[in-house]
């Protein structure tokens, strides 16, 4: 494959894991719960680790997936691989039409009540930066139900690209997938309420749904026509 197929994979991949609002809903309690209870820096420094955190996970999980492909698939998924990522995505797609949010004027995930909460209360809670640090790798871990045959995708691309691309695919689709959480520390900085930044989500959660399950659906043709196909 060209490496201009595997970026443009790559580079699709990434806006669909940015899409996910499980990470971001867990930032904004982080900073609603902080505010209230340390100096602005200390949030800045708490906000920051969380990012790197989520980022720590996603940066891990495709190089540990592109060692797995490399050794157990001899450097590349074979086409049945890449059709079930295809139906992992479809089945995301409506996962995120149908069921991503709870029902109600709120922005709660179709989660385990037990797992949300037990997210909401550390978020609340978090008080240090290694603490903030967890928090940021525990909310990318409960979104690997929908974010693991992303990975798997992305780190089949970044091995079909050549060598010395490689790091940096890997390092951009790190920065994609913190970009929403990276935009909303920036907005934060410059003065906006995060409880506006959670109105808006709250006000355009329907849009937030479509957009998400979109994304996951255009994902599936694409790994379907230029790779499977």
């Amino acid at each position: 494959m060209s490496d201009l197929l595997c970026v443009a994979t790559i580079v699709l991949a990434g806006l669909v894991q940015a899409s996910l609002q499980l990470s971001l809903g867990g930032l904004i309690l982080l900073y609603h719960a902080s505010m209230g209870h340390h100096r602005r820096r200390k949030t800045r420094f708490l906000a920051k680790n969380y990012i790197i955190g989520a980022a720590v996970i996603s940066f891990l999980m495709v190089c540990a997936l592109g060692f797995l492909i490399s050794t157990a698939f001899n450097g590349a998924l074979k086409t049945e691989y890449l059709v079930i990522c295809v139906g992992i995505f479809l089945a995301s797609a409506l996962v995120m039409w149908l069921f991503y949010f709870r029902r109600g004027h709120n922005t709660e995930l179709w989660l385990p009540r037990s797992f949300t909460r037990f997210i909401h209360r550390r978020a609340k809670a978090t008080n240090d930066n290694i603490e903030a640090f967890s928090l940021g790798m525990l909310s990318s871990f409960a979104e690997m139900p929908l974010s693991i045959a992303l990975y798997f995708i992305v780190a089949n691309c970044v091995l079909n690209l050549s060598a010395q691309y490689q790091i940096i695919a890997i390092l951009g689709y790190t920065l994609m997938s913190v970009l929403p959480l990276c935009i909303l520390k920036l907005r934060v900085k410059t003065g906006q309420n995060v409880v506006d930044f959670q109105k808006a989500r709250l006000r355009n959660k329907a849009y937030l749904r479509i957009i998400s399950g979109s994304g996951f659906a255009v994902l599936a043709a694409f790994v379907w026509v230029y790779w499977v196909k």
